[in-house]
C-alpha cells in the first residue's frame, strides 16, 4: 500500500509517501504554514522527482492538529482534492500523537498546548513501541473529543501522576507548567509534530485514523452579530 502523510499544523511541515517500508519521497518545510498556493507547487514538484504518480498512491493521511487551523484546513483541502479523481480514501490522525511519540516510546505521555482565552488543551497518549492509544488503553477517535480543556490552574487535575509532559507551546506556556509539575517530568523545548515519527504512528495504527476527518478545533465557533444602527 502507497501512503502519502502531510502534515501542516506547525512552523514545521512535512510530508511523507512511503510504501511498505521503502521511503519514496520527503518534504520539509521550514516556517509556518503558507497560504500562497506556492507550496502545491513544491508538493508537485517533489512528487515527479521522486517519481511518485498523485493517482498510484492508496490513501491519503493528514495531520489534525490541535494547531494551525489555516494550515490544517489548508492542507485537508489539499489531500481531498488530490484524492478525488481515484476516490481514494483521506484520513486524519491528531498531530499531537507524533508530539508525544517523539519523546517516549513507552509509558504514559501527556501533550499540553496553549488553547488561548485562558485554556489549556491536554491529551495523554498510552505508548507502547509504535502502538497509541489513550490512556485508559481505548483506541484514539482522533477527533476533540480525545481532548480536555483546562484553565491553567487546574492543569495538574488533568494529567495522571506518572505521565511524562510534553508542549508544543513551550515558549507560552512553560511558566504554567513549571509551577504545576516538577521539571522531571516535562521536556524543557518545544516538541512539533515530526513527519517521520508520524508516519511510524500512522503504520501501526493505521486502523485508528479517522474516517472524513475534520481538523481537531478545541473551543466552538464564535458568531459575531452585526447590529443595524438605529
Amino acid at each position: 500500500m502507497r501512503v502519502l502523510l502531510m502534515d501542516r499544523s506547525s512552523s514545521e511541515p512535512g510530508l511523507l509517501v512511503w510504501e511498505g517500508e521503502t521511503v519514496l519521497c520527503r518534504l520539509l518545510w521550514n516556517g509556518l504554514p503558507m497560504l500562497a498556493p506556492a507550496w502545491m507547487e513544491e508538493i508537485r514538484r517533489a512528487l515527479e522527482t521522486s517519481s511518485v504518480a498523485v493517482e498510484s498512491i492508496d490513501r491519503f493521511v493528514c495531520g489534525l492538529g490541535p494547531g494551525s487551523f489555516s494550515g490544517i484546513r489548508a492542507c485537508l483541502s489539499a489531500l481531498n482534492g488530490m484524492a478525488l479523481p481515484g476516490a481514494k480514501p483521506v484520513l486524519g490522525v491528531a498531530s499531537a500523537t507524533a508530539i508525544a511519540a517523539s519523546v517516549s516510546r513507552d509509558g504514559l505521555v501527556s501533550v499540553v498546548g496553549d488553547a488561548r482565552r485562558n485554556r489549556l488543551w491536554v491529551v495523554t497518549y498510552r505508548l507502547d513501541g509504535n502502538r497509541v492509544t489513550l490512556a485508559d488503553g481505548t483506541a484514539p477517535s482522533q477527533t476533540a473529543d480525545d481532548f480536555r480543556l483546562v484553565e491553567p490552574e487546574r492543569l495538574s487535575e488533568a494529567v495522571p501522576d506518572q505521565a511524562r509532559i510534553v508542549s508544543p507551546d513551550w515558549g507560552r506556556i512553560s511558566a504554567c507548567l513549571e509551577s504545576a509539575f516538577p521539571q522531571e517530568r516535562f521536556v524543557r523545548r518545544p516538541v512539533l509534530p515530526d513527519i517521520d515519527r508520524m508516519a511510524e504512528i500512522v503504520r501501526e495504527n493505521l486502523a485508528d485514523c479517522r474516517i472524513e476527518p475534520l481538523p481537531i478545533y478545541l473551543h466552538p465557533a464564535v458568531a459575531a452579530v452585526r447590529k443595524e444602527p438605529g
